[in-house]
């Protein structure tokens, strides 16, 4: 059972030597174990700093996380030779290829992995689609729609109404001329129904 030494007042590092990327020759010297290196949190910045138990080096970056490759410049290259043909088969010329989001996309194989977004209400909690914020959201007629779909089928209204208008459309576009038959008729039945109104009188 091994135990390490924990200092009575650990140094925090300074602003100056310790936000700089580059590591300090001690760092260098000695590759960095579990063991050495200690996680003390600062309250004063509201984050964690390291330090060395053994050198007594003070860090802001953790030493134990792997230090990132730097990219090789092939890929580079061969991703501007890949643009630079793509756009010469799209007949666009190539100092203008930047300008087409499809070609500076790359291939599809390059293409990062999926990613999707999505809102919801704060009250509900709710999925709310995209357009739920245009301006015609708030018109008077789609804010009386949605209280009225809390009560009602307001589709189906709206549909019902949609077929009655139809129908009363097809109805007046049927309906003819009366003939010089039909106006005869109706005038016999008026004259009709006027004597029988005034039959009492004569009796």
């Amino acid at each position: 059972e091994t135990s390490t030494s924990i200092p009575e007042k650990v140094p925090e590092p300074t602003n100056s030597e310790e936000q700089s990327a580059e590591p300090t020759p001690a760092a260098t010297a000695a590759a960095p174990t579990n063991g050495d290196w200690q996680a003390i949190f600062s309250p004063q910045h509201n984050t964690y700093y390291f330090y060395n138990a053994v050198t007594g080096q003070t860090t802001w970056e953790n030493p134990l996380m792997p230090q990132p490759q730097p990219q090789p410049e092939a890929a580079a290259s061969s991703s501007s030779s890949s643009s630079y043909d793509a756009a010469l088969a799209a007949g666009i010329d190539p100092s203008l290829a930047y300008l087409d989001p499809s070609l500076s996309a790359g291939p599809s194989g390059s293409v990062g992995a999926y990613t999707a977004t999505a809102k919801f209400n704060a009250r509900t909690g709710r999925f709310t689609a995209n357009d739920a914020r245009d301006p015609s959201h708030m018109s008077e007629y789609e804010r009386a729609k949605r209280m009225s779909e809390f009560y009602f089928d307001v589709g189906a209204w709206e549909a019902q109404r949609d077929q009655q208008q139809q129908q009363q459309e097809e109805e007046g576009k049927k309906r003819k001329r009366p003939s010089k038959k039909d106006l005869d008729r109706f005038k016999e039945q008026k004259r009709l129904k006027k004597i029988a109104k005034t039959a009492w009188l004569r009796t």
